[in-house]
């Protein structure tokens, strides 16, 4: 149990190394302590665990330099082959595909995917067998078979959808994408896209992933020639780009963000990206961004007038288009069936070397029993000896059973003791938990604390686990009542101690210090909670909380509202009014802007809403997809005229009947005010 500890936290540690390149040096390996010190780790760790960790920076490289990427990927399928791994077998198998997909070397990629499949299939793996089918239908991709690309990814999103796993979801319905926009059916490619960032965003993917696919989003746009709109997809995706490990993708996009400046006659934009584009292209040498890069200056150049400099360009571009054409000609879709059909007769093959063998095995024995009988006479003569010698092994086999038996029984202690001690540590931790819940629940205000100032109200509270991430917070003196909705980052227990945090910045701001403007309590709140989070300027977490916040003067009924990315919603009648937040997390974020206060005067009879977004983000339905803002805001218009009450009891039950077998996926509030 000891060993297993240790290496269930080698791997945590190794798995919490992160790469921060900057994507505009240009960075050797020695550059990057991160990987170095995961080298060092795998390179002493047990034969049970190099495996993964050879693979872990096999794919932080893949991208970033393939080439030594594929080093490690061989090094971790050698350790999962010696320590009988089949499933990290397989995931190296992929690995090493990625890595000669991204040299250009298709031959052995193929080869290497087709493998994996195969094993996958062999044992059921369900989650490999998926990816064997994107990485294949990748390949075809490539080379431009979208029949072929698009039936292994039919194959992957129907596993994915079975067994509930969104990481093969978001790269399915990413490649269909790619698939339909590039057979120009661009509404169809934007659909699966938007699926794939639904389910990222909600995932909260590694950014580079979550760039991905807001590029191809753009292009999706780009294709229907609609680059302003486009524009907002693509540079989002580069403004994170400290995070970006994928250069291919950042000179990729440099170039879309390029055309599109060029399209909408910003020369002076499209040349500044279009000189980045190839830069990050010749700095990491990948040919094809390139000839794109030098395409994207002759096109500007054009556009200014510049028509030596556009020559120029161009000529490099032909130079490049003739070297590309010639390499995707040696290797069409001939030849990626052609290795799948190679790999799955070297099967065929070895199983019939095994039967063969098994035949050689059972002639070797024919042959046996013919010398035995011919030599029967002999045996007779030796029986009595033979009986001595078999009597003598049989007694050594009973002793050696008898040992085994009490080595046996010995373990089964030794496990039953485990078991009782990890039981009671169970129990311990569900018990630490339920009494922090117990906790929580004593925070929250109670009812009569809301309706001694509002005529009616209701609350539906329901956290994803036992704590919650998500929290209502009331505060009220003589002259003014405040109240609080909050969704803070995470859930179950992370979740709750950043609620914990939140009531005491709360206290401390309101109670305390006696704010009453409803942007400076926000305002408060962001710097206490950075102050304690301890976080830097530049730190890439984001560790916060979204929230809503109501000042109401008791006396003139006038309110105040703040959000911090948590709109406000107020039915007057059967008027739906909508006041927007400041798209801004109460904590650390890149573009901080500060937060802001809205007046509104409440008149009788109003009826307030505010929620976090776990109701409207819950997968369902029959097609299991999710709720969205705009179900949410539909039941609202259904039931606002109902009492609270009815009102609480039908949110709950449209809820339980949209999500259905599915599991919750966020900590859920909403809240209901009458005035």
């Amino acid at each position: 149990m000891a060993n297993k500890l240790i290496i269930k936290a080698l791997a945590c540690a190794a798995t919490a190394v992160v790469l921060a390149v900057m994507p505009f040096a240009a960075i050797s390996q020695s550059n990057l302590p991160e990987i170095d010190s995961l080298t060092k780790i795998a390179d002493n760790a047990p034969d049970t665990l190099k495996a993964k960790l050879y693979g872990e920076i096999c794919w932080k490289l893949r991208n970033y330099d393939p080439q030594k990427a594929l080093e490690f990927g061989e090094k971790s399928y050698s350790y999962a082959q010696k320590c009988n791994d089949l499933k990290m077998e397989m995931r190296a198998l992929s690995n090493i595909g990625v890595c000669h997909r991204n040299i250009g070397n298709y031959q052995e990629a193929v080869e290497n995917y087709t493998k994996g499949l195969e094993l996958a299939q062999q044992y059921n793996v369900k989650d490999q067998i998926a990816y064997g089918h994107i990485n294949i239908g990748n390949i075809y991709l490539y080379h431009d078979e979208w029949d072929n690309a698009q039936e292994q990814l039919l194959k992957a999103l129907e596993i994915g959808l079975e067994i509930k796993d969104s990481s093969i979801l978001a790269y399915s319905y990413l490649n269909l994408g790619r698939i339909n926009l590039s057979l120009n059916q661009n509404q169809k490619a934007f659909e699966y896209l938007q699926n794939c960032l639904v389910i990222r965003e909600k995932t909260d993917d590694e950014w580079d992933k979550i760039a991905t696919v807001k590029k191809y989003l753009g292009d999706a746009l780009s294709a229907d020639n609609k680059f302003a709109e486009a524009l907002q997809f693509y540079i989002p995706a580069i403004s994170g780009n400290y995070d970006i490990k994928d250069y291919d993708l950042l000179s990729d996009l440099y170039g879309r963000i390029a055309e599109a400046y060029i399209n909408t006659n910003k020369n002076d934009s499209a040349l500044y990206y279009a000189e980045k584009c190839l830069e990050v292209s010749q700095m990491r040498g990948i040919d094809f961004r390139i000839k794109n890069a030098h395409k994207y200056l002759g096109d500007v150049y054009v556009k200014r007038g510049d028509l030596q400099k556009a020559i120029d360009n161009y000529t490099v571009v032909m130079a490049y288009a003739d070297t590309f054409w010639n390499a995707r000609k040696t290797y069409g879709m001939e030849n990626i069936e052609y290795q799948i059909d190679k790999v799955k007769k070297e099967n065929e093959i070895a199983m019939l070397h095994k039967e063969q063998e098994l035949d050689s095995a059972h002639r070797l024995i024919l042959v046996l029993i013919i010398v035995m009988a011919l030599g029967g006479a002999v045996f007779f003569a030796l029986k009595n000896r033979q009986k001595r010698i078999t009597n003598k092994i049989l007694t050594s086999q009973k002793n050696e059973i008898e040992a085994q038996n009490l080595e046996i029984s010995t373990q089964r202690n030794t496990l039953a003791e485990k078991n009782k001690l990890l039981e009671e540590q169970r129990r311990e931790i569900n018990d630490s938990i339920l009494y922090a819940q117990h906790i929580q629940f004593s925070m929250l205000p109670q009812n009569n604390d809301l309706n001694e100032f509002f005529a009616d109200s209701f609350v539906f509270y329901r956290p994803r686990n036992v704590v919650s991430g998500d929290f209502y917070w009331a505060f009220k003196d003589a002259d003014y009542f405040i109240f609080m909705v909050a969704d803070c980052t995470g859930h179950g227990v992370p979740g709750a101690f950043m609620s914990m945090l939140g009531f005491s910045a709360l206290n401390e701001i309101v109670g305390r210090e006696g704010l009453r403007k409803a942007d400076d309590v926000l305002n408060g709140m962001r710097d206490t909670i950075k102050h304690t989070l301890n976080k830097a300027v530049n730190s890439n977490m984001r560790d916060g909380m979204d929230a809503a916040l109501l000042i109401i003067d008791k006396k003139t009924n006038a309110l105040q509202y703040a959000g911090a990315n948590i709109p406000f919603i107020l039915f007057r009648g059967d008027e739906q009014i909508i006041i927007k937040p400041v798209r801004n997390p109460i904590g650390l974020y890149v573009n901080e802007k500060q937060f802001e206060s809205k007046d509104f005067q409440l008149m009788k009879g109003d009826k307030i809403y505010l929620a976090s977004d776990g109701y409207q983000s819950q997968f369902g339905g029959p097609k299991n997809h999710v709720l969205k803002t705009s179900g949410y805001r539909r039941i609202l218009s259904d039931i606002h005229n109902l009492p609270m009450a009815e009102q609480r009891q039908i949110i709950e039950q449209r809820f339980d009947e949209w999500r259905g077998h599915y599991k919750q996926t966020d900590d859920i509030i909403v809240v209901g005010l009458e005035v």
